[in-house]
């Protein structure tokens, strides 16, 4: 399937990867997103791939991908739910859960969560057990130092979580009969993209387009919408408009489209507050859906044409790019190349040399997800 999405003066062409793709860069929604909020912070930890020694766990993302883990469980929990009701028999259930089950968790994982969920008086039950079992054995550990982000409040936040769980939004399967068939459970996705100019078809740039969507599923309406979870302290009107133009669901509605073969034109985002709040001022959970249209498309293309520009301009010389001081402060922590930007021309260089590879994909399983840190 070949999809042509465009923008102003762009056109960004999305189709399966060929087989060379080793030698395409790979560029997903928080590598982009990281280069304009700061050209050096962005080139340096995603393009170079390096961040400072010794700067220790980065909490909001470990956090982050275990909640994750728990969101796959109950989409799981309700796939199976949802294939009860479709009539499917006990040999294509079991199937089904082995076999996604297993993507997901792996085999040790599985076997541990179902000996927890067995118990289970009802679907819901089965979520919270089975999510206490993934927490478990997610390998995240309580910082000390950190006491929102710890295993009981995240065991708190999915339990608010799953009661307003909406069991009634179907989950995507493409083929029913086939229980080894694509379901819409955390995608990881790896498209192969041509930005050209739009007006003389020549081609500026090629790269492998990643990510991974959370899922895939039928709204109320019966439409296919695309689901992402999101994490956050506080769950404000704020946070909510701000998801309404992120680019991140503009791309992953193409990604879903052509995983699919359908076209997909809407999303939703799910918050969840990390720890729950105490008082009503904010909810612990919330909801934002948006349709993501032609105007959206052409300004997330505009938006990749943009931040392509700055990446082929610095990418051989990342001290060279401009250093937004603005955002030197994110999320309430300083960034960590500060001492870096700070530093004259010998000390910057000295620094560099001393920063330590950290290679990041979102298509990694053991690292964490795109766009998935607590905040």
């Amino acid at each position: 399937m070949v999809m042509i999405v465009k923008g102003t003066n762009h056109e960004l062409i999305v189709t399966s990867m060929p087989v060379e793709r080793e030698q395409l860069e790979a560029f997903d929604n928080t590598k982009w997103s990281a280069i304009n909020t700061c050209p050096t912070f962005g080139l340096i930890r995603y393009h170079m791939h390096l961040r400072m020694p010794g700067a220790g766990r980065a909490l909001a993302l470990e956090a982050g991908h275990a909640l994750h883990e728990c969101f796959s469980f109950i989409r799981l929990a309700s796939l199976m739910d949802q294939m009860t009701e479709r009539g499917k028999d006990a040999i294509y259930i079991h199937g089904l859960y082995q076999y996604h089950g297993t993507r997901l968790f792996g085999t040790e994982r599985l076997d541990h969560i179902s000996k927890q969920i067995e118990p289970a008086t009802d679907l819901p039950d089965v979520c919270k057990r089975g999510s206490v079992a993934v927490l478990d054995t997610s390998g995240y550990y309580d910082d000390p130092r950190d006491k929102r982000r710890t295993l009981s409040n995240m065991e708190e936040s999915i339990f608010a979580y799953v009661n307003r769980w909406r069991w009634d939004h179907p989950i995507w399967i493409r083929d029913h009969y086939d229980p080894t068939s694509d379901v819409g459970i955390e995608i990881p996705f790896e498209l192969y993209a041509t930005l050209a100019d739009s007006t003389t078809g020549v081609v500026e740039h090629q790269f492998r387009f990643v990510g991974r969507i959370d899922g895939i599923h039928y709204d109320g309406g019966g439409r296919l919408t695309i689901h992402d979870n999101k994490s956050a302290s506080r769950l404000s009107e704020a946070w909510s408009q701000s998801q309404m133009t992120s680019h991140q669901f503009t791309g992953y509605v193409v990604a879903a489209s052509h995983f699919t073969g359908e076209q997909i034109n809407r999303a939703q985002v799910l918050g969840l507050a990390l720890p729950q709040p105490r008082s009503y001022e904010y909810g612990g959970f919330a909801t934002e859906s948006m349709d993501r249209l032609d105007y959206h498309m052409r300004d997330w293309v505009d938006w990749i044409a943009h931040t392509m520009e700055v990446v082929e301009r610095y990418k051989d010389n990342a001290l060279q790019a401009p250093k937004f001081t603005h955002s030197c402060s994110r999320y309430f922590r300083p960034c960590m190349f500060i001492p870096l930007c700070y530093g004259d021309d010998d000390e910057r260089n000295r620094i560099m040399g001393e920063l330590e590879l950290d290679e990041w994909s979102p298509l990694d399983k053991t690292g964490v997800l795109d766009g998935v840190g607590t905040e």
